[in-house]
């Protein structure tokens, strides 16, 4: 009976390491989900740093203070200098699907635009539509012209309504920059940005003009690529007098674009990388290297 007795507590000691795997399992699974909290959590963290340093470079409205978009110039920049060499090299006039592209890119840097400089949701909605119309219309009215008779009245409206659409892009570009507390990489680019969105502005102001003036802008007809190279040209007063404005109107606009461009370049642009180079973090890296020996 003793040696009976004697051996029943070794029963459950000798189960006792089958019942720890299962507790074992439970532990490493604990382990797996406190791991996976961790990491939400760092996102989280992470998002919500990009968001507060977003906000203190400017001040951003709730509406559009979680947009992806939101201040991200360099984008802006690309499509700014693509609808640039677009418009540098395809002849929209009589190429339907030149004509195509280029609204296309042009109204794709409206939309990135208006998203990285904080316009309100409604505001964007009606750019998108402007863009959408303006598009469609565009290339519904260059099939018609290119299938049979022209349509003057019609591309010159169209035109119009596009010039409209570019006119906002330095505008709005220009606001959100000014808005800027903290002026790094983004807002240099931003300025940049609106800087050479002036000059397709008036390239497409000076298709405008040509189409409605009775005399031709450069005394002769030209392709759409002239345009272009004219604005660049004025803009930075380079003037190589290959092309010359002939009319009063196109004289008018030329000068104004050469005075305008002159002056955002030496004010606005040179205020802002100012402000760049005179800001808190550059200038205690400065400080940085000159305390080292």
């Amino acid at each position: 009976m003793e040696a009976a007795d004697s051996e029943r507590p070794a029963g459950p000691a000798a189960d006792a390491p089958a019942a720890d795997a299962p507790a074992a399992d439970t532990s490493t699974a604990d382990t797996s989900a406190a791991d996976t909290s961790a990491a939400d959590a760092s996102a989280a963290d992470a998002r919500r740093m990009r968001r507060a340093a977003r906000e203190s470079q400017a001040p951003t409205p709730p509406a559009v203070a979680g947009r992806r978009l939101l201040d991200r110039f360099d984008l802006v920049l690309l499509l700014v200098l693509a609808v640039i060499a677009i418009q540098s090299l395809v002849d929209t006039s009589g190429s339907v699907w030149g004509s195509f592209v280029t609204h296309s890119v042009t109204g794709l840097a409206l939309i990135v635009a208006t998203r990285a400089s904080a316009v309100p949701p409604r505001a964007c909605r009606a750019f998108d539509l402007l863009v959408l119309v303006t598009v469609v219309g565009n290339l519904v009215l260059v099939v018609a012209s290119s299938r049979g008779g022209q349509a003057p009245g019609n591309t010159v409206q169209a035109e119009g309504i596009w010039l409209v659409a570019e006119l906002i892009l330095p505008v709005v570009i220009g606001r959100r920059v000014l808005q800027h507390r903290v002026v790094g990489v983004q807002t240099v680019l931003g300025a940049v940005a609106a800087y050479l969105q002036i000059a397709v502005t008036y390239a497409t102001l000076f298709q405008t003009i040509d189409a409605l003036s009775p005399q031709p802008f450069f005394g002769q007809a030209v392709s759409t690529t002239v345009y272009t190279y004219f604005s660049l040209v004025t803009i930075s007063t380079v003037g190589y007098g290959d092309f010359v404005a002939v009319t009063n109107v196109a004289r008018l606009a030329a000068t104004s674009e050469a005075v305008i461009g002159q002056v955002f370049l030496v004010t606005f642009v040179a205020f802002i990388v100012s402000r760049f180079a005179a800001s808190p973090a550059r200038r205690g890296a400065r400080n940085g290297e000159d305390d080292n020996p």
